[in-house]
């Protein structure tokens, strides 16, 4: 399968609504997106004749697939038995202590280490959970920043399309004040863009709602005292950071009163 990402058909990023996404490809995403002179680039019209066409395919593979399935089952009577989830539920029934760990949410370090990013597994709408890179940096001023990083092969919804939920989940997990939050949005392939994201809601109003997208401009980059680095580094199994910071800062979050 291609690489893509999910695009908005009217590019309003805060309209989640289904009829206005479509999935496109890394490139074909850049060419609806961006405005161009010389080519004349993709219409809406023409997306959404894509998208058609793409359920189209897909719903004919789905079909044959099932069909494929239905006539292999019934030459391997084995074959449904070893989907059978009565086997791995009779094992947890055996031994309910051992499997205790299965059964509670996914825990996370209590927070990172300065100059580097963590991975951060979230939930989402549908049932389509993913996986970002989250990095915390405590700005001179009091306010807190949130970078948070897609990283190539995500498997659920873009940090997009999420916001609102993986904002919820970070602000929650690590106790960060939505009043000192400034969330910082990036996708670590792709456009190199950065996007600094407001919510029109926020705790304890009600959840984060509402969100607005700003490209990062220099001079907020300055008022911040960061710098995005153009590559994301990494020590073996350990990203570093894709912020510069320009201040003086503790050597682990666990300074700092």
């Amino acid at each position: 399968m291609k690489k893509g990402q999910i695009a908005h058909l009217n590019k309003d990023r805060s309209d989640g609504d289904i009829g206005n996404l479509v999935y496109l490809c890394l490139d074909h995403h850049d060419e609806y997106d961006s405005r161009t002179s010389q080519a004349k680039g993709l219409t809406e019209d023409e997306v959404r004749l894509y998208r058609e066409q793409l359920y189209k395919a897909n719903r004919a593979q789905v079909d044959l697939a099932t069909e494929n399935s239905q006539v292999t089952e019934a030459a391997n009577p084995i074959l449904p038995l070893l989907r059978d989830e009565s086997a791995f539920q009779h094992a947890r029934d055996q031994d309910n202590a051992g499997f205790e760990v299965l059964n509670r949410q996914w825990n996370y370090p209590l927070w990172q280490v300065v100059d580097q990013t963590d991975l951060f597994a979230y939930k989402s709408h549908g049932d389509i959970d993913g996986v970002c890179l989250i990095e915390r940096i405590d700005l001179p001023n009091g306010a807190i920043a949130i970078a948070c990083i897609a990283p190539c092969g995500n498997p659920g919804q873009s940090i997009t399309n999420n916001v609102e939920l993986i904002c919820f989940q970070v602000c929650e997990r690590f106790n960060i004040p939505p009043k000192r939050l400034i969330w910082l949005e990036h996708y670590d392939y792709g456009d190199p863009e950065w996007n600094w994201v407001t919510f029109r809601v926020m705790p304890p109003d009600g959840p984060f709602s509402d969100p607005r997208w700003h490209e990062v401009s220099s001079t907020l980059w300055s008022e911040w005292g960061l710098i995005p680095k153009k590559k994301l580094p990494r020590r073996g199994p350990v990203y570093g950071s894709k912020l510069k910071k320009l201040f003086k800062r503790p050597s682990s979050f666990e300074d700092l009163s």
